[in-house]
């Protein structure tokens, strides 16, 4: 096989995969991942069954790969946070990284939270989820440092909790009618007050 015909094949393949991990996403939002069945995700992606084994053992190992193109995406936003050196500038784009991801993606999260914190899929997760939010605690511990918070460790939690806080309400409490906007704005200025010691 030449490298031009191994090429080509590897990029049908990974267009395969990517259409089965997007019809899983699709029906794990609309119909919950405990009522999709791998006949409805085949027929989503509008390929055989056999062909959607040939990719993955089954609905568990699509929910594996869906995982970890979230832990992927998140180490990847870690990063642009960590990389952040202006105190303002980070806390700024830990809140609106957030609140946009509210917005963007509340289906997908709305979703896919109840299936991944599930004790068994939760446990897979735990070791890189643990590692980018301690990356993360700390760094924003040090950031509160250098501004001269006082308790900057308990700051850095306090924020990420009330972070998590706000998605849950969101996700699961009030839905549209939370006030996602007017939230955003009033954190971004009650920690720009924060950190220039006002």
């Amino acid at each position: 096989m030449s490298p031009r015909e191994k090429n080509k094949n590897e990029q049908i393949r990974n267009a395969s995969i990517n259409n089965i991990i997007a019809a899983a996403t699709d029906l794990f939002i609309e119909v919950g991942y405990l009522n999709v069945t791998i006949e409805q995700i085949a027929k989503r992606a509008n390929i055989s069954k056999g062909l959607l084994y040939n990719y993955f053992s089954g609905k568990e190992d699509l929910l594996k790969n869906i995982i970890d193109k979230i832990l992927i995406e998140m180490a990847e936003i870690s990063n642009e946070i960590l990389n952040a050196t202006n105190p303002s500038q980070k806390v700024e784009l830990i809140i609106k990284t957030t609140f946009k991801l509210l917005r963007e993606k509340s289906e997908f999260w709305r979703t896919i939270m109840p299936v991944i914190t599930q004790k068994a899929i939760s446990e897979k997760m735990e070791v890189a989820l643990k590692r980018i939010f301690t990356a993360l605690t700390q760094d924003l511990t040090l950031t509160f440092k250098t501004a001269g918070i006082k308790n900057p460790e308990l700051e850095a939690y306090q924020l990420s909790a009330l972070m998590d806080g706000i998605a849950i309400h969101y996700f699961y409490i009030y839905d549209k009618d939370y006030p996602l906007n007017k939230l955003e704005k009033t954190l971004l200025n009650k920690y720009s007050k924060i950190l220039k010691g006002e």
